[in-house]
C-alpha cells in the first residue's frame, strides 16, 4: 500500500520478555505491550496500534527496533546489506539478459551460454529467437 502509515516501536528486554513502546501515535495515546519472543512482541505492538486507532492491521506497518544500540545497528546494517544485494542481483540479471541478447545475435545459444557460464536453456529464455 502506497499510503500505509508507519509506526516505530522500541523493544527493551526485561527478563524473559520484550517490553515494547510504540511511538508516533496521536497525542494522548500510549502504546505499550510485551511479548515473550521478538515475533510475539512485534505482533502485540501491531495489535495495540490496531486497537488504539480502531483500524485493521493492514492499514499500517510497525517497524520495531531493539532499544540496545548495538542490536539496532546490527539490524540496520544487515537490512542495508540485503537491500544492496537485491539491487546488485537485479543489475546482474539485467546485464546477463543484455549480454545474452548481444551474444546470441552473433553466436549460437550454446556458445553464448558457455561464454556467460550459464546453461544454453537459460540463454534461450533470456534471449528468445524471434519469428
Amino acid at each position: 500500500m502506497a499510503d500505509t502509515r508507519t509506526y516505530h516501536a522500541v523493544a527493551t528486554q526485561d527478563g524473559a520478555h520484550w517490553v515494547v513502546t510504540v511511538d508516533d501515535l496521536p497525542e494522548g495515546l500510549v502504546g505499550v505491550t510485551q511479548g515473550r519472543t521478538w515475533s510475539e512482541a512485534r505482533k502485540m505492538a501491531a495489535d495495540v496500534v490496531a486497537m488504539l486507532l480502531e483500524v485493521p492491521e493492514e492499514a499500517f506497518e510497525v517497524v520495531m527496533r531493539p532499544a540496545d544500540p548495538d542490536m539496532a545497528n546490527a539490524i540496520i546494517t544487515a537490512e542495508k546489506a540485503r537491500e544492496e544485494a537485491e539491487l546488485a542481483n537485479k543489475a546482474a540479471a539485467e546485464a546477463l539478459a543484455a549480454a545474452a541478447r548481444t551474444l546470441t545475435a552473433k553466436a549460437t545459444v550454446r556458445d553464448a551460454g558457455s561464454m556467460l557460464g550459464v546453461s544454453h536453456q537459460y540463454i534461450a529464455k533470456l534471449a528468445p529467437k524471434k519469428g
